[in-house]
């Protein structure tokens, strides 16, 4: 009989194992003190905690806000984290206590409250900023800072534009996309006229934050533990990346990450090819071509996840090959079928974009001259840079444990790896991989939430507190 793939691949009714609580506090204090000589160099300002220039020319300019009036701007999103985290440490407790099973229902209300503070600190982050809200709105219609809005108030017929995408003029973000980021702010431009910069800029984040919400069901794929997974949420939420880049688009593609992962793990876990999460796979990679090529470099986890599902029911024999093909069928059939359906209603030539958009990511990696060694050692420093730097050690003593879910998060890392060593988003790591930080987030939450409420309680300060630094020493975007 086939092995349950439920029972293999994510032990899902499982409690994480903790190792010796004093190797453990030494470990939790190393990480602490990571973050916190991180935290001072930023505020120093010492090089090269803001890139490498020399390496690779390209470095985040240093300046000058002030730390403490930073910190207190974005003190009370933290003050929610917190207590969220205090109150799924509460009800833990009341259920060991009182010998009864804690609920498995998921918590909407705390987690909607780990959304909000992620909204929060995406627009408080730029009340800290001289120039206050009124930078969301200018950022957004920069032609240099986005150039979709400045694309979209160009539009004179969405159909006559879709079907000359592949030709017409665009600025330099759009010329690197397909229309989706475009056409969204032009439908902004339409329902809201002079407010479109800005009522679309605070959608951005709305839809980026919906990212708290999705990564507790991301998590359900290494754990079915609670806690662990809030504390996924938790972390997910203090990424610095999404509140240092806001209003940028990149903030909404981790939820296009996690959505096809889910659905394809969902699938082959299911050993039905003809399944309602085949077609939303397929569903969710036409969304992903229509609004972010470099998201598709998430293939390289389905991949690896794939290798490693066929090992895994290697007991079931020839069969297992059928359900993984007709997966993949299912998804491109319908994938395919929305693309044709666009181009039968519009013209859109999906394919002939797609090459524009390498054609023109080739000619701005020659301007931006960051050589391919070079470029592959630093570039996951930038990643973890916008992933708050204690994600760093934090991931290397996950790895060190032979956890149930130790072979998820060396397909997650694996992945991560591919994205660099292929050098296809060279630049700006902090900003172009931010769609990989929920394949860090969830490894990290794991180790996090082995740790005691203490220790717990001081990472995710450590955390907020390097948000602030860069937030207050590293200028990320402007118009």
């Amino acid at each position: 009989m086939p092995r349950n793939p439920d029972k293999e691949l994510a032990n899902l009714a499982s409690e994480p194992q903790t190792p010796a609580s004093g190797s453990l506090s030494l470990q939790a204090g190393a990480v602490l003190a990571v973050g916190l000589v991180f935290a001072v160099g930023v505020i120093l300002k010492q090089a090269p905690l803001n890139g490498f220039p020399t390496l690779i020319h390209w470095m985040w300019p240093w300046r000058d806000l002030p730390v403490f009036k930073t910190a207190v701007i974005l003190i009370a999103p933290l003050m929610i984290i917190g207590w969220v985290l205090w109150r799924s440490e509460k009800d833990e407790a009341l259920a060991s206590s009182s010998q009864v099973r804690s609920s498995k229902a998921t918590p909407w209300g705390l987690l909607s409250l780990l959304a909000l503070s992620n909204f929060l600190l995406q627009v408080l982050a730029m009340v800290a900023e001289p120039r206050g809200i009124k930078l969301i709105g200018d950022i957004v219609r920069s032609p240099l800072a986005t150039s979709y809005f400045t694309d979209a108030t160009k539009i004179q017929s969405v159909v006559d534009w879709l079907r000359t995408f592949h030709q017409v003029h665009l600025g330099f973000h759009s010329s690197t996309h397909p229309p989706g980021p475009v056409l969204f702010y032009y439908l902004f431009v339409k329902l809201f006229g002079s407010n479109a910069a800005q009522i679309g800029a605070y959608a951005v984040g709305l839809i980026g934050s919906l990212g708290v919400l999705l990564i507790y069901k991301f998590a359900g794929l290494w754990t079915n533990d609670q806690k662990a997974r809030l504390t996924a949420s938790a972390f997910y939420a203090l990424v610095p990346a999404l509140a240092l880049f806001f209003p940028e688009f990149d903030q909404c593609y981790p939820v296009l990450c996690m959505l096809l992962i889910l659905f394809w793990v969902k699938t082959l876990r299911t050993s039905r090819p003809v399944s309602i999460p085949a077609v939303c796979l397929g569903a969710v990679l036409f969304t992903t071509t229509f609004f972010a090529y470099n998201v598709l470099t998430v293939g390289a986890f389905l991949a690896y996840y794939g290798l490693y599902w066929l090992w895994i029911e290697k007991a079931a024999g020839p069969s297992r090959w059928g359900t993984l093909l007709g997966t993949c069928g299912i998804a491109l059939g319908v994938f395919a079928a929305l693309h044709a359906i666009l181009w039968q209603a519009t013209g859109f030539e999906a394919i002939a974009s797609f090459q524009r958009a390498r054609a023109a990511q080739a000619f701005y990696a020659v301007m931006l001259n960051r050589p391919y060694a070079a470029a592959a050692l630093v570039d996951p420093y930038d990643f973890f840079l916008g992933a708050g730097m204690m994600a760093l050690p934090l991931l290397m003593l996950r790895l060190r444990r032979c956890e149930p879910d130790r072979a998820l998060t060396l397909i997650a890392v694996a992945a991560i790896l591919t994205v660099d060593l292929t050098g296809f988003l060279r630049g700006e790591t902090a900003r172009l991989w931010l769609f990989c930080q929920p394949l860090l987030a969830v490894p990290v939450a794991l180790e996090l939430s082995s740790y005691r409420w203490r220790w717990r309680i001081a990472i995710f300060a450590a955390q907020w507190w390097v948000l602030v630094c860069l937030k207050a020493r590293m200028f990320f975007v402007g118009p």
